[in-house]
């Protein structure tokens, strides 16, 4: 072997592995994330037959596809959800007629694009009393947590 052979070898294997080594990296994108909504939390209890509102955020979805929702708890009626469960948006979830054995149910938001991802309340109880945290669909002052008839009768 030449001097230039012995030189020019080594600098051209290496410089094969460096430019393998460049089209060799990938994109991964982030990982898809699904939480509650701040503004639209799932209830602290709900009484049966009530509606609350409830949502759930979406984040690193490319495809925006938004969640599924799915009520479980100990009896066959949990309840239902109306609505389309797009990122951000509140759906309204009406509470079974019946508290249902166990007396809790649970909310599950999962993602369309990655059904792996998904949040779940705790156990939300079904009382025979008024909800608690409670947003009732269409907002207004009950959905603040105000009692209307309380500024009628301070005036």
């Amino acid at each position: 072997m030449t001097f230039q052979q012995l030189i020019v070898a080594p600098i051209t294997v290496a410089l094969v592995f460096f430019l393998a080594g460049c089209g060799a990296q990938s994109y991964s994108p982030p990982a898809i994330v699904v939480t509650f909504n701040q503004g639209f939390p799932p209830p602290t209890s709900i009484m049966v037959s009530d509606s609350c509102g409830v949502a759930a955020n979406v984040t690193n979805d490319s495809k925006n596809q938004g969640v599924d929702w799915t009520v479980t708890c100990g009896s066959a009626q949990c309840g239902e959800f109306a609505g389309t469960g797009l990122s951000g948006m509140p759906i309204t979830y009406t509470a079974p007629a019946a508290i249902p054995n166990g007396n809790t149910v649970i909310m599950t938001a999962t993602s369309v694009t990655d059904p792996t991802k998904f949040v779940s309340s705790s156990p939300i109880p079904i009382t025979q009393t008024p909800s608690v945290n409670c947003i009732h669909p269409g907002g207004g002052l009950e959905a603040m947590g105000v009692d209307a008839g309380l500024i009628d009768r301070a005036r």
